[in-house]
């Protein structure tokens, strides 16, 4: 009877190597399940900081002063939506003071620090970035290395019927005409900064986790909403930790003033290139319809080098590939558009 009551005592999982066990804390990835997992047991408690894949969701993120967000809303969210209220919170002075978000109490930097060996991180936010009309969508993917090395941008707006819309701004005259149903050529360069810009920001956010994450060789940053994604791969990452947070602070400082607050919590976007498609009215194969469908396609200008037309569009079908490869009518439309007239735009540095 003893042996028996042995038996039914004895854990199978204590006789698991530490290998397989780190398979499986690599596969569960979630760090708040992690880090309950290393109150479990003293071995536990050892293996998971090597766990090298993690998924850090963020609910909420407070800062050392939390009485100005203590209604429950995440900071990050507030940070970011406070962004793009309109083109007129793109330029306009801002000066409250807020909290850097990689100094709050609970930021993804100090979180992670209980992990020394982590590979592949993804944190997930808890909205978009974008406040935008009813109807409207915006999904963007942008890459970066010490800055941004490219960003594709899709927006529509979902048809009702469409018609009063398509004739408002066909006879609107002047930048909108060729551009069709929602919006015309201003909103769209209005979707292209304001996606620019959260970008920006999200990585600026990640700058002390990149440099305090010394084994990190994939980074995504992204959202529940599926707006916007920020990816930094190996090389990036290296380029990265090359460039402090206080190295970026300075080199902003040369390029702007003080004055405006938006330029201060985000990394420098480089001197782009903008190369713009667009169809008035799209239905898919699902019977979806978009209205003014448009893909924007983003690359700094790099040294003056020119490709030409052909380089330009094989570049073009690899990133949106890249972008929205897997992603069903996401992934149909940007196919669709890359066969479409393109529009060039250039924007300096901001």
């Amino acid at each position: 009877m003893a042996y028996l009551l042995n038996e039914s005592e004895f854990d199978c999982f204590d006789s698991l190597p530490d290998p397989i066990v780190l398979l499986i804390f690599n596969n569960i990835s979630d760090i708040k399940s992690l880090i309950r997992c290393r109150s479990v047991s003293k071995r536990f408690n050892s293996l998971v900081p090597q766990t090298d894949s993690v998924l850090l969701r963020v609910d909420r993120v407070i800062s050392a002063s939390d009485s100005e967000f203590d209604d429950g809303v995440s900071f990050v969210f507030k940070l970011f939506k406070s962004l793009f209220k309109s083109v007129q919170d793109i330029i306009s002075p801002y000066r409250s003071s807020l909290p850097d978000p990689t100094r709050s109490q609970k930021s993804p930097t100090q979180i992670l620090r209980g992990f020394d060996g982590i590979k592949n991180l993804r944190i997930e936010l808890p909205s978009g970035d974008l406040r935008l009309e009813n109807g409207t969508t915006i999904k963007w993917v942008a890459r970066f290395g010490k800055t941004l090395k490219s960003c594709v941008i899709l927006g529509f707006k979902n048809s009702g019927t469409g018609l009063e819309e398509m004739v408002d701004f066909n006879n609107n005259g002047g930048a909108d005409v060729g551009l069709g149903a929602g919006g015309g050529l201003k909103m769209r360069v209005v979707w292209t900064i304001s996606a620019l810009i959260a970008a920006s920001a999200r990585h600026y956010m990640m700058l002390d986790v990149i440099s305090e994450q010394n084994h990190l060789t994939n980074l995504i940053v992204n959202d529940r909403e599926n707006e916007g994604t920020v990816i930094v791969d190996k090389d990036g990452l290296q380029e990265g930790r090359n460039l402090s947070v206080q190295e970026e602070k300075n080199e902003r400082s040369n390029v702007t003033d003080g004055g405006f607050w938006w330029r201060t919590n985000r990394t420098t976007v480089p001197a782009v290139r903008m190369r713009m498609r667009h169809e008035a009215r799209m239905e898919l194969s699902g019977g979806m319809i978009m209205e003014g469908a448009t893909l924007v396609v983003v690359r700094p200008v790099s040294g003056g080098v020119e490709r030409n037309e052909m380089e330009e569009q094989s570049g073009d079908i690899e990133l949106a590939a890249e972008a929205f490869g897997q992603e069903g009518i996401y992934a149909e439309a940007a196919e669709r558009l890359l066969k479409s007239r393109s529009y060039i735009l250039e924007m300096n540095s901001f």
